[in-house]
């Protein structure tokens, strides 16, 4: 540093200490480092993972899905029990819009791998795309559903091993083969999107349709009353809204706030006992450099920012390897504890950078102030021997 004069110059003889102190002790200097970086990559990863986990739950039922009651129908619904259904929608102001489509589970195979899903089929992408959007995860680019291919859900295509031009096995009451055309953003479960004419082409018949999606204000008091009406209809056999099963995902994955907790607990204990440990250790093995600088006329809060400066340096350095771990870990948790029927958010929030900031911060400056304690003790005289 010396032989950059320009930034030499600049720096104060306490900060040529400081610069000092830090590259002549890099055992401790790297080991703080490390430990304030793994304090702040577990909170990045913390706060990352409940993101992560909570915020599909908007992106699927806030964005990707334009419906809010799915409307079951009888087998082998007759036109006159069609009819009163459509009718009942159609007369009704609530009801924003609505779509019939064929419905059905079936496994989609490759050679090496089988997954249960759901196949969807619509008229074409035109009337499905106001109820369901389809759109993809890292691009802008719209997502096409053709006439002669299908759109799997990304979590279904990752486990297959597929992507656009393979083609797929879908074993249900019939075992047919479809080509991919798409991939789609999708987070729970598993779905695959065909249109009524790519269905007539590959397995031979025209669609029946057995379910309806409708958009509707649910929490609207006169909802309650076209709900009773629909399910009285001998053509429904149920009705489920989609808040209700939003509820019930949010419900089972709350319990994620406890982890998040015990991780963020986690991190402080290691903070704490790092940054004391170190300093503690770094106090000690400099008693007598610091007792000589009492000696020759250091107040305690001087000498206290003798080392709240290397400490502070220390957790600038730990708390930017720290982000840069915390994401490498958050990536690889989420794709760890992922099971197959969901998909987690793979992106980290600004947020939960800022959070692991400030807790860092936070815990190493509660360090400093028990050093501040150790600091205030230092004997003059015991600590420097008759040799000095």
């Amino acid at each position: 540093l010396e032989r950059i004069p320009w930034l030499w110059r600049r720096l104060s003889f306490n900060y040529k200490i400081t610069i000092r102190n830090l590259f002549r002790y890099q055992r401790r200097f790297w080991m703080t480092v490390m430990g304030i970086g793994g304090c702040a990559a577990l909170i990045v990863t913390a706060f990352g993972l409940r993101g992560s986990i909570f915020d599909i739950m908007d992106k699927q039922f806030d964005e990707i899905y334009g419906h809010t009651a799915q409307i079951g129908m009888v087998n082998a619904v007759t036109p006159t029990e069609l009819r009163e259904i459509t009718d009942t929608l159609d007369g009704n102001a609530l009801v924003d819009g609505w779509l019939l489509c064929r419905s059905e589970t079936l496994s989609a195979q490759t050679e090496e791998y089988t997954v249960d899903a759901t196949l969807m089929v619509a008229a074409d992408q035109q009337a499905l795309e106001p109820l369901i959007h389809l759109r993809h995860r890292t691009e802008d680019t719209p997502v096409t559903l053709p006439d002669d291919g299908v759109v799997l859900t990304e979590k279904l295509a990752s486990l297959l091993g597929v992507g656009p031009g393979d083609s797929i096995t879908l074993d249900g009451d019939e075992r047919v083969e479809v080509v991919v055309a798409d991939i789609t953003e999708h987070y729970i479960q598993h779905y695959i999107y065909m249109t009524d004419a790519y269905y007539e082409s590959v397995f031979g018949q025209i669609p029946e349709q057995n379910l309806i999606l409708a958009d509707y204000p649910t929490g609207d008091p006169d909802a309650e009353s076209l709900e009773r009406e629909l399910v009285g209809l001998d053509g429904v056999s149920s009705l489920t809204r989609v808040e209700d099963t939003r509820n019930t995902y949010g419900s089972s994955l709350a319990s994620v706030d406890y982890a998040v907790v015990l991780i963020i607990v986690c991190a402080a204990a290691l903070a704490f006992v790092v940054l004391y440990n170190l300093t503690n250790i770094n106090i000690t093995e400099r008693m007598r450099e610091l007792a000589t600088l009492k000696v020759l006329g250091f107040y305690d809060r001087e000498l206290s920012a003798y080392i709240y400066r290397e400490n502070v340096i220390l957790t600038v350095f730990g708390v930017g390897i720290g982000m840069l771990m915390g994401k490498l870990l958050h990536q690889w948790l989420i794709l760890t504890v992922e099971i197959d029927m969901l998909m987690f958010g793979r992106t980290l929030s600004l947020p939960s950078y800022l959070y692991a900031v400030v807790l860092t911060i936070l815990f190493s400056l509660i360090v400093n102030l028990a050093a501040h304690r150790k600091l205030k003790h230092i004997d003059m005289v015991e600590s420097l021997k008759t040799v000095e």
